[in-house]
């Protein structure tokens, strides 16, 4: 859906008028050309663009206001020489002046536009319009414009004007990068409040240093837009691999134990009386299909994992996914629960095989007891609750997610992992 027609008018309508008062004193060349090319952009980003904000923050980011300008001071200066003293008049003083009103018009259009668009996303979110300000940064753009409408209207003349914008830097941060260095420290934070992977954790770091020594580099601290972007898909495809395989081998490990609890837990004399069973349209038809079919399933998985990692089944928990998970309270089974099934349950879980019955009473009296689940695996939740709170505001997360409630477990917490 594209922007608003009357919207798009109002922006575009001096620049189309401008184009069209080239063409009607019959001016052609390359400088006529370019400025056609270039409205034609805002055009067609007016098309393919709906939110008036991110619209307005393009136009100034590709630099299409100041190119349109500057090729239309072009065209108007080269017909003035042509034209000779007898006709000086097609490019004068006043229409200089005209020339830059028409510019800053153009730049304050856009603050205005960027405002106007960030009041519209807060009435949206109603009770949390504080979130825009969070979400939203538009200072750097409006800053970068609000300085060259401030040098504009400093007297000087449109050439003097387009000479000191590239003297100062300032044509280079309105095509700098639109991210801020407040808005990767949120996608840090959030990535190490999430604790997903240390992968997650490294490429955002990453991101911020690069981003940091850009700007460092810049006259106006201003990161290059095209460098950045260029730099965080280097370090995405950098880092690529070695998260796919730390993720595949958590899976292993993962479905590993997810299945030997089905195995063990299918000859508990409750099991019938329990999800997932109780909810089959035959439940003790299907645990009997959990104790012969789970074996020939985990068995199978080994071989999978062996051939593309080199891993038994009970040496992916020994890889630092394992580990991770455990740090980070992002593991479901206590310790107790999980070194009984990898260390005891593991080595019998194979085809044709039943465990033997001191194990399946081991297996019940856990259940009984409630000592299967992790007394921690709420605390995940808790720690992105803090880093929610730290931006949104001290109980935001609980006031719009609720309580995260602590799982009613007897078990001890994990101290260490010990396969």
């Amino acid at each position: 859906m594209p922007v608003d027609k009357m919207i798009a008018d109002a922006m575009l309508g001096t620049f189309r008028n401008m184009l069209q008062e080239c063409r009607n004193k019959n001016l052609s060349g390359d400088d006529l050309d370019a400025m056609a090319a270039t409205l034609a952009r805002m055009e067609q980003l007016g098309i393919e663009m709906d939110d008036i904000g991110a619209y307005s923050g393009m136009l100034v980011q590709e630099g299409l206001f100041m190119k349109f300008s500057d090729h239309y001071s072009k065209i108007l200066s080269a017909a003035a020489q042509q034209a000779g003293p007898a006709n000086s008049a097609v490019y004068d003083q006043a229409a200089d002046m005209q020339l830059l009103q028409n510019t800053l018009n153009a730049y304050r259009d856009v603050v205005n536009r960027i405002k106007e668009n960030k009041t519209q996303v807060k009435e949206m979110l109603g009770n949390h319009a504080a979130d825009a300000d969070v979400l939203f940064k538009d200072k750097i753009i409006i800053d970068a414009i609000e300085q060259l409408t401030t040098l504009g209207e400093s007297g000087i003349s449109y050439p003097q004007f387009l000479s000191q914008l590239i003297e100062k830097g300032l044509d280079k941060a309105l095509e700098g990068s639109v991210v801020t260095g407040e808005s990767l420290q949120y996608l840090l934070d959030a990535a190490t409040a999430t604790a997903a992977n240390p992968y997650l954790i490294k490429k955002e770091e990453e991101k911020m240093a690069l981003h940091k020594k850009l700007a460092a580099a810049s006259l106006v601290n201003v990161a290059d837009d095209l460098q950045f972007q260029l730099g965080c898909e280097k370090i995405e495809w950098i880092h690529e691999p070695d998260t796919r395989k730390w993720n595949k081998i958590k899976q292993g490990w993962d479905k590993t134990i997810f299945w030997l609890d089905e195995w063990i837990t299918a000859y508990c004399s409750f099991a019938p009386f329990i999800e997932p069973w109780a909810a089959a349209k035959d439940p003790k038809e299907a645990v009997k299909e959990s104790q012969d079919c789970v074996p020939g399933k985990l068995r199978t998985w080994e071989k999978i994992n062996h051939r593309y990692f080199g891993l038994s089944l009970k040496e992916l928990f020994k890889h630092p996914s394992f580990a991770w998970d455990v740090e980070h309270h992002g593991m479901y089974w206590s310790q107790e629960y999980a070194e009984f099934l990898v260390n005891d349950v593991l080595p019998v879980c194979v085809p044709f095989q039943q465990p033997a019955a001191n194990l399946i009473a081991v297996a019940e009296k856990m259940h009984t007891d409630k000592r299967k689940v992790n007394p921690d695996v709420h605390k995940p939740s808790l720690r992105f609750a803090d880093f929610f709170d730290s931006y949104f505001g001290k109980g935001e997360f609980v006031k719009r997610y609720g309580q995260s409630e602590k799982v009613n477990s007897n078990a001890a917490a994990w101290t260490g992992v010990n396969f």
